[in-house]
C-alpha cells in the first residue's frame, strides 16, 4: 500500500509540473495561478498545496526537472565523443544551447519580469543548479580524462558551466559557433597546468 501511494503521489506531481510547464510556455509564469494549476488537473486547490506550497515551488520544480532532462542530452553528448575532448564539450554545450533555444519553458524564464519570475532561477537563484551541473560535469571529466590536471580540471568545468550558462541569458552568435569558442575556451583550460608562464614584455622603444 504504501508503494502504491508513493505511485500515485509521483503521477500526480507530473501531471501538476505537466500543466504548469504548458501554462508558462502559452502564457508565462508570471500569469500562472495555483487555482488555475489545480483546475486545470481537476484536484483541489488542498491536494496541489500539499505537494506544491507555493508557486516558487512549482517554478522550482519545473526548473529542476527541465535541468535533469538537460543532463541526460549532455552526457548523451560527451559519451559519443569520449575520445576526444574539444568534440566532447563542444557537442554538450551545443546541445544545451539548442535546446534552451526551443524550449518553451527556457524563452518564459528569459521573458519573465520581477523579483519571483522564471529568470531567477538562471541568475540570482542559480546555485543548485550550477552546483549539479558543476558535479556531474567534474565527475564525468574524472574517469573519461583522468589525465588532465585535477586543478586544470576544476577550472576547465567551472568556466564550462558558466559560459554555457551565460550563453543561455543572453544569446549571441548561434548554438553551433557559440558551443566552438566555448569549446575551444574549455580545452585551452583544461590543458594547461597553471607552471605556464607569460611571454616576456616588449621593449618599447625609448
Amino acid at each position: 500500500m504504501p508503494r502504491f501511494r508513493e505511485t500515485v503521489r509521483t503521477l500526480l506531481r507530473e501531471r501538476l509540473l505537466d500543466a504548469a510547464y504548458e501554462a508558462v510556455a502559452d502564457r508565462g509564469f508570471d500569469k500562472l495561478r495555483m487555482s488555475h494549476l489545480a483546475g486545470a488537473v481537476g484536484v483541489s486547490r488542498q491536494t496541489l498545496y500539499s505537494e506544491f506550497p507555493s508557486k516558487e515551488a512549482v517554478g522550482e520544480a519545473l526548473f529542476q526537472r527541465e535541468l535533469e532532462r538537460c543532463l541526460v542530452g549532455i552526457q548523451a553528448g560527451l559519451d559519443a565523443h569520449r575520445d576526444d575532448l574539444r568534440a566532447a564539450v563542444e557537442a554538450a554545450v551545443g546541445f544545451t544551447l539548442t535546446l534552451a533555444g526551443r524550449n518553451p519553458l527556457i524563452k518564459a524564464m528569459l521573458t519573465s519580469t520581477g523579483e519571483d519570475g522564471l529568470l531567477s532561477y538562471l541568475t540570482t537563484r542559480s546555485a543548485a543548479a550550477f552546483d549539479t551541473a558543476t558535479a556531474m560535469a567534474d565527475a564525468y571529466v574524472t574517469e573519461a580524462w583522468p589525465t588532465v590536471d585535477p586543478v586544470a580540471r576544476e577550472l576547465a568545468v567551472d568556466a564550462a558551466v558558466r559560459l554555457t550558462a551565460s550563453h543561455i541569458v543572453q544569446a549571441g552568435s548561434s548554438p553551433e559557433e557559440s558551443a566552438r569558442r566555448v569549446a575551444d575556451t574549455v580545452v585551452r583550460v583544461a590543458l594547461s597546468t597553471g607552471t605556464e608562464k607569460p611571454p616576456p614584455a616588449s621593449a618599447h622603444p625609448a
